[in-house]
């Protein structure tokens, strides 16, 4: 392969794991509050009531036009010098990015749920089910297989996105992948192998939404 020498990374294999366990930890806790915060974001958008719908608008609106690295960068330092103290680089960049992430969850669950018809909430009306119910059994089931294509894509930009953690020095697998690459001299290689590391992370998830599109779309027929 030509110039190419992978032999040297190899040795680093151990380092390289830890680069990978860090970032699929630090995507499964953005995920999980993005998803939480995301869905609470877009019932308030969808309530109409002005002093939820209001402050979760500017919520969303603030992380979807601002840089998520700005978001990382602020939050580890910008906000220890406001409060005091000192945060932890992997909270301060799962924290942010799960904020990001957010915003455009609920902007994907707003229009789920938008896209279901008002007789959907009248026949639970009569129905006797309140809105927790309504919302439970008949809006959310119905509104998940509208946002599943959108959401896969999300989660997939969120794992990738991890890699901007390296700014604040989280030992994701970029960041070490950087130290390796400055270690060995090998950037090319080095950068080619957490390449195909980001692949072999996100390939699995983009094939896990396609089978569950493919499950609601038999179940709904």
């Amino acid at each position: 392969m030509g110039d190419l020498q992978f032999g040297q990374i190899i040795g680093y294999w151990p380092d390289l794991v830890d680069g990978i366990l860090v970032t699929i930890k630090l995507s499964a806790v953005s995920v999980s509050l993005g998803l939480v915060l995301g869905l609470a974001l877009a019932l308030a958008r969808y309530s109409g009531i002005p002093w939820l719908n209001w402050p979760a608008y500017a919520f969303i609106e603030f992380f979807r036009t601002t840089p998520p690295l700005v978001q990382i960068i602020w939050l580890y330092y910008g906000l220890p010098a406001l409060v005091g103290g000192d945060l932890n680089a992997f909270w301060s960049a799962a924290v942010a990015l799960g904020l990001n992430i957010a915003a455009f969850f609920a902007e994907i669950f707003r229009a789920g749920i938008a896209g279901i018809d008002r007789t959907q909430w009248q026949a639970a009306r009569v129905l006797g089910l309140n809105l927790g119910d309504t919302l439970r059994f008949v809006i959310l089931p119905q509104a998940l297989r509208n946002v599943l294509p959108p959401t896969g894509t999300t989660v997939i930009y969120l794992v990738k996105g991890t890699a901007l953690a390296t700014a604040i020095g989280t030992p994701e697998l970029l960041r070490v992948g950087q130290l390796i690459s400055l270690e060995t001299f090998r950037p090319v290689e080095t950068l080619t192998i957490v390449a195909i590391a980001y692949f072999v992370l996100t390939y699995p998830i983009a094939l896990a939404f396609q089978a569950l599109e493919r499950r609601f779309a038999v179940s709904r027929t």
